[in-house]
């Protein structure tokens, strides 16, 4: 599916003459070398930084300085959502754009609750890609075309669910990492976030207000 976004000279863009400087963030060469070439080749933005993992992209933000990061939020390090919060929280003037397979409802809530001001699906045209940055830099939000969000018992995404259970039975952050093949960073990232959404302070209320909600049996 095509993502959400507007096109035509009413689009808000940055103004002109200002030269986009462009961070990559992806596990797979081929994908990065493709997006360097159409952001710096096609489309005449500044490639200032590549990596390949959440890690490698935080050493290189202090001295890169990107306006715009495109980053795949679940690589195989694990640490893609992390790296987006981190960089949500140091750098708040970097827009930060999920390009991923992962697009389905619980995963675009995870992304844009770590920071992201736009989620695309890979499946998403390289030559859209320049308009869709620009847009997401004047703020505007662009998602993927989903069906209308199911009304639930609470806000939580099916992983920060998971992690609530888990944790509900006296398993530790590591525990769970091990349990969920993902760090223990970003088990204390859905923790918190968990915490903030259900108005509690640590793991036991955490359990009660998750009992409450018939999420534990």
């Amino acid at each position: 599916m095509a993502p959400e976004h507007s096109t035509g000279e009413s689009d808000p863009l940055p103004p002109a003459g200002n030269v986009v400087r462009v961070g990559i963030v992806d596990e797979y060469p081929a994908q990065v070398d493709g997006l360097a070439r159409m952001f710096r080749d096609v489309a005449g933005m500044e490639v200032v930084m590549l990596a390949h993992s959440g890690d490698e992209a935080l050493d290189k933000m202090p001295t890169a300085r990107p306006d715009v990061v495109v980053i795949e939020p679940w690589m195989r390090s694990h640490d893609g959502i992390t790296c987006i919060a981190m960089i949500a929280q140091d750098y708040p003037d970097v827009t930060i754009i999920a390009l991923s397979r992962m697009w389905d409802e619980d995963h675009v809530a995870e992304s844009m609750s770590a920071g992201i001001s736009t989620h695309l699906p890979k499946t998403t045209p390289l030559e859209d890609l320049p308009a869709l940055v620009r847009q997401s830099l004047a703020g505007v939000q662009v998602r993927p075309n989903a069906a209308p969000a199911t009304p639930t018992k609470t806000p939580l995404t099916s992983r920060e669910r998971d992690v609530l259970r888990l944790a509900a039975q006296g398993m530790s952050n590591e525990q769970i990492a091990a349990e969920l093949v993902v760090s223990p960073q970003t088990i204390k990232f859905h923790l918190s976030n968990t915490y903030r959404k259900l108005g509690v302070q640590n793991r036991t209320e955490a359990a009660h207000a998750a009992a409450r909600m018939g999420m534990l049996g």
